[in-house]
């Protein structure tokens, strides 16, 4: 009985958007359940793919690349946050990492929010974000 209400209360939280395996069971800690009946619903959602920790980090990446305009270090910093394993994550940002994404992302915070801002706060702005470690010339 109580593997049916946390099989329906996770089903109904992952309705609204796609959660990590550990935002789902931590919900799932906060109503009380036990973790022997945690971690049956979870099997139970992963085998149905109702949780797919790897396909989330794809969604996520795309997301923050497109829409948020992160650096790879604030990538995998967020996910960190989400509970992804470290594994997928690395696997994941590696092939992101074999592009060239973020100078094409630095060339844009250029050409767009820094444009008129002094070259030493630039370079704070970038590191703080992640983006020192980039082959990118200032002069270009």
């Amino acid at each position: 009985m109580e593997f049916e209400v946390a099989k329906e209360k996770a089903v109904r939280y992952l309705v609204t958007a796609k959660k990590t395996e550990y935002e789902v069971r931590l919900k799932l800690k906060k109503s009380n359940f036990s973790d022997d009946t945690i971690d049956e619903v979870i099997n139970y959602l992963i085998k149905i793919d109702y949780i797919n920790d790897e396909e989330y980090v794809d969604a996520y990446i795309r997301q923050c690349m497109h829409l948020l305009n992160y650096s790879i270090f604030e990538i995998k910093q967020k996910l960190l946050q989400k509970g992804i394993k470290k594994y997928i994550i690395e696997e994941k940002v590696e092939k992101l990492k074999e592009t060239d994404y973020e100078n094409e992302l630095i060339k844009k915070l250029l050409n767009g929010k820094l444009k008129n801002m002094e070259e030493i706060k630039v370079k704070k702005y970038l590191y703080r974000r992640g983006l020192s470690q980039c082959s990118f010339d200032f002069e270009e």
